[in-house]
């Protein structure tokens, strides 16, 4: 099965220089996140690209939205055993 690897980076919030005011506090709790990296199959990588292009929303908000409904769907050990259930198990870098 071919996979393609994709890459979801965003900067963390640089304060702007020069005589800028500082972003609100709600703003820069905002812009606290972390870069991920993992492999896609390709036409699932293809499906993503494509449906966010067309929504006019980032892939990043497209994987986070799916992992927060997914970790929202039961407990750690409910929704390992499912993953388990559908084939899932480690992968390893060839």
């Amino acid at each position: 099965m071919a996979r393609k690897s994709t890459s979801t980076s965003q900067s963390a919030g640089k304060r702007p220089s020069g005589n800028h005011r500082a972003a609100a506090p709600a703003v820069r709790a905002a812009l606290r996140i972390s870069t991920v990296s993992h492999t896609l199959e390709v036409r699932l990588a293809e499906r993503l690209r494509e449906f966010a292009f067309r929504q006019r929303v980032s892939e990043s908000a497209v994987i986070e939205h799916a992992l927060r409904t997914f970790f929202d769907g039961g407990s750690d050990a409910e929704l390992g055993g499912e993953l388990r259930r559908a084939g899932a198990g480690l992968r390893r870098r060839v």
